[in-house]
């Protein structure tokens, strides 16, 4: 099917006559001051993996989160296998069989995957005693392809296998349409392949699959049909066979596509030592060392790039650099200065921006507005407030990183995911004049303005001659940004690598050896 203009909502029509498993007309969705959707007009048929693609704020998120129930639409109609219907919670969609699987695996890490598994079924009216629900546990997860110990507690983990108890507690609860919101863009090539062979099968006996996803290449490797969203409309559907990268990128991005591109970016000059890192020890959430013996230098005018698969250390390692978490043994210098013991208050004011894991929960204070999440930086107000300066910031913050907003006075929580993203990442490259430590600095962006924080992010690296420290899950991210690639593995240094140097498959296999 050719690609369509932004105006149409012309239906996908299947090749045959069979009728779509979902059907959506007109659904409209606003929150204040954002259209999230735009009369959307659609239709999912059983059998196949549908990708939904679009930059950030194109209401990706907004529409399979109406079809999970979280939010209601406020005009439009639903259909189900032909049959209009009400989802108005989660409880709705999961009757109807419809479930979803976050990017951020939603689980309690001190229960066992079991007892997970079974306060769902319960949560959900189903009848689920423990003793007889472990074998059909073990049963499904062989289905997913991999071997879960049931009674093993969710915070031993790795983070793939978290997502694979929720997709098995999904087939327990009888999906036969599978929402996965980013929920396989940041696994090694290895375990991206399971879930590649589990979503076809899964498709072939006549389940069906919508995949939210920033990576065009993941969306043709796996699914049948793609559609593009753009400012809240359906730009097109087409089938992936018959289309390719670039034209998705046209559908999404319009002239901004050309600038879109995986070379590595100019190596940085590196100079004196800023941070180092001297044998830390640092332990995880549950007691555990999750950081073991660990030393690293960071320098003037370079990024070194923390690769490894979630779960291997590189998160508390990044928060004890900050000083968020408790170090047990070893040194951290910065600036020639002991900071093993200091603040983050002190890291801050000496001009070190930060991205954290979950930047929703740990980032931004999703109830204040734009401004008041800048002007909460120490680097950009004392005990007075300058507000117009603040708003002055702002204003340039959302111009030049393209954040859809009515205004710097809009609360951060009406803003999509995406776009709280770009709040954070603005301000805190604003605020690194010295260094940059971050995690997953693009996570939850598009693929064109991914591409433009890490050309703003080496930028400053060469010509303001900071230094960054960034971990990322996301491979494309450590090869494009470094100078000096380190691999993370058991909370251990495997692995340190040039960056012009550096082999893709041999960092993988480091990852997950």
């Amino acid at each position: 099917m050719a690609t369509q203009p932004e105006s149409s909502n012309t239906f996908f029509s299947s090749p045959s006559k069979e009728t779509p498993i979902i059907k959506l007309e007109g659904i409209t969705k606003s929150f204040p001051g954002v259209k999230a959707l735009d009369n959307i007009n659609l239709e999912i048929y059983r059998g196949t993996v549908h990708a939904l693609l679009g930059e950030n704020g194109a209401g990706k998120s907004t529409l399979v989160k109406i079809l999970y129930g979280i939010y209601t639409p406020d005009k439009g109609q639903i259909y189900i296998d032909g049959k209009p219907v009400r989802i108005a919670s989660p409880m709705d969609a999961i009757k109807l069989g419809i479930v979803m699987v976050s990017q951020s695996p939603v689980i309690i890490d001190r229960l066992t995957v079991e007892e997970n598994i079974v306060l769902g079924l319960e949560k959900f009216n189903m009848f689920a005693p423990t003793r007889r629900v472990r074998s059909k546990i073990i049963e499904v997860s062989k289905t997913v392809g991999v071997k879960i110990d049931t009674t093993t507690e969710v915070w031993k983990l790795s983070y793939t296998q978290k997502q694979l108890v929720e997709i098995v507690r999904g087939l327990l609860l009888g999906a036969r349409v599978l929402l996965l919101d980013e929920a396989i863009t940041y696994l090694p090539l290895e375990e991206k392949s399971r879930f590649y062979k589990f979503i076809r099968q899964f498709a072939n006996e006549g389940g069906t699959v919508i995949i939210i996803t920033h990576k065009i290449p993941e969306a043709m490797d796996v699914a049948d049909y793609i559609t593009v969203l753009r400012r809240g409309k359906v730009v097109g559907t087409v089938p992936v066979k018959n289309t390719s990268i670039e034209e998705i990128r046209k559908m999404m991005f319009g002239e901004k596509s050309s600038e879109i591109t995986y070379e590595r970016l100019p190596p940085g000059n590196p100079g004196e030592v800023l941070l180092q890192i001297e044998d830390l020890w640092v332990k995880g959430d549950f007691g555990d060392y999750a950081v073991r013996g660990t030393s690293l230098k960071v320098r003037k005018g370079e990024v070194v790039g923390i690769a490894g698969v979630a779960g291997n250390g590189q998160k508390e390692l990044i928060q004890a650099v900050m000083r968020l978490r408790h170090v047990d043994k070893g040194k951290i210098i910065f600036e020639n200065v002991d900071i093993t013991h200091k603040t983050t208050h002190f890291l801050r004011l000496n001009g070190v921006g930060y991205i954290p894991d979950l930047p929703a929960k740990y980032g931004v204070s999703i109830e204040n507005t734009i401004l008041e999440n800048i002007a909460i930086v120490p680097t950009f107000s004392s005990e007075i407030i300058n507000w117009k300066r603040i708003r002055a910031l702002a204003l340039k913050m959302i111009k030049e990183y393209e954040v859809k907003t009515p205004g710097p006075e809009t609360p951060v929580k009406f803003l999509s995911g995406g776009n709280i993203m770009k709040v954070l990442v603005a301000r805190e490259l604003t605020a690194a004049t010295k260094m940059l430590v971050a995690y997953n600095p693009t996570r939850a962006l598009d693929e064109a303005t991914a591409i433009k924080v890490r050309k703003i992010i080496k930028s400053k690296v060469i010509n303001e001659n900071i230094a960054a420290l960034i971990a990322s899950e996301d491979l494309d991210e450590i090869f494009q940004l470094s100078d000096t690639i380190v691999v993370m593995n058991s909370g251990k240094i495997v692995g340190v690598f040039p960056a012009e140097k550096a082999k893709r498959e041999e960092v993988e296999h480091l990852m997950v050896m």
